[in-house]
């Protein structure tokens, strides 16, 4: 997702409270300040009778390895996790951010069964499918890396999902224009709600998501396996741009960049 694009750092998730109180807050820093930074965040929070809860704050290492323990004031030692959910999405794998919006969204459908089996108009019904069910399975997509084979199985998903809705069984053998008539490919309103908010953020350089947006590795090793698709690769396959620099040259142009968020919208195939 977006958020793994910080070059060695350290993404932490808590709860600063009193009496049951939390407030959630998330800090990514450079890795050889964590501890000076938490241990200032925990100072200011005792000037207003706030304070860390330990158990509740976890650490999520980026592109680093063998991370040093941190500690609160008291002495307890922070946790290292390898993902963490936050405002409702999981932080580090788009893969299991997709597959848990899957099954909610699968869920909310199902749960509305008495509406899909109404005789309510089709126009009717696919406004409530996208106000409910597909809000569900896009929620913090904006952040999704995206391979092919990722899109390919997404798209699957909502032709399914847009099938049940309509009570149009596969044995009918509907075509997918018929059954989404104006409806973009779920792979198009998720790629151009990437750029909306992926050029939004360049433009704006008072943003702290700005310096993410087309941040790119410098060192490390790749593991083993095929590579993880990152958020720029995703950026440069929904414009056909070539590089990091080619992307930012035409985010720049609002006009521009404005025509790729509008192709992507119209396109339904």
């Amino acid at each position: 997702m977006l958020l793994q694009a910080f070059e060695d750092c350290i993404i932490f998730h808590g709860v600063v409270g009193l009496c049951q109180s939390p407030v959630t807050f998330e800090i990514c820093v450079a890795l050889q300040k964590v501890q000076k930074l938490l241990t200032s965040v925990e100072r200011t929070c005792k000037k207003v009778g706030l304070g860390i809860n330990a158990k509740k704050t976890k650490g999520l290492p980026i592109n680093t390895e063998d991370s040093p323990p941190l500690h609160t004031s008291d002495g307890t030692e922070l946790e290292w996790v390898d993902d963490f959910k936050y405002l409702g999405s999981w932080v580090e794998q788009t893969e299991r951010d997709i597959a848990v919006r899957k099954s909610l969204a699968w869920q909310a459908l199902s749960g509305m069964s008495r509406i899909w089996r109404s005789s309510l108009s089709k126009e009717l019904k696919v406004r409530f499918f996208k106000g409910t069910v597909e809000s569900i399975l896009l929620y913090g997509c904006e952040a999704w890396a995206l391979t092919e084979a990722m899109e390919h199985s997404l798209d699957g998903t909502y032709t399914r999902m847009l099938r049940k809705a309509l009570i149009i069984h596969w044995s009918s053998h509907t075509p997918n224009e018929v059954l989404y008539g104006d409806l973009p490919h779920v792979s198009n309103t998720i790629a151009a709600r990437r750029l909306q908010l992926a050029g939004h953020c360049i433009r704006h350089p008072e943003l702290s998501a700005q310096p993410l947006v087309l941040w790119e590795p410098s060192h490390g090793r790749r593991g083993r396996g095929s590579p993880k698709a990152t958020y720029v690769d995703t950026l440069k396959r929904d414009t056909g741009a070539r590089d990091a620099a080619e992307l930012a040259t035409l985010m720049r142009d609002r006009g521009i960049w404005h025509g790729h968020v509008v192709g992507r919208q119209q396109a339904t195939k």
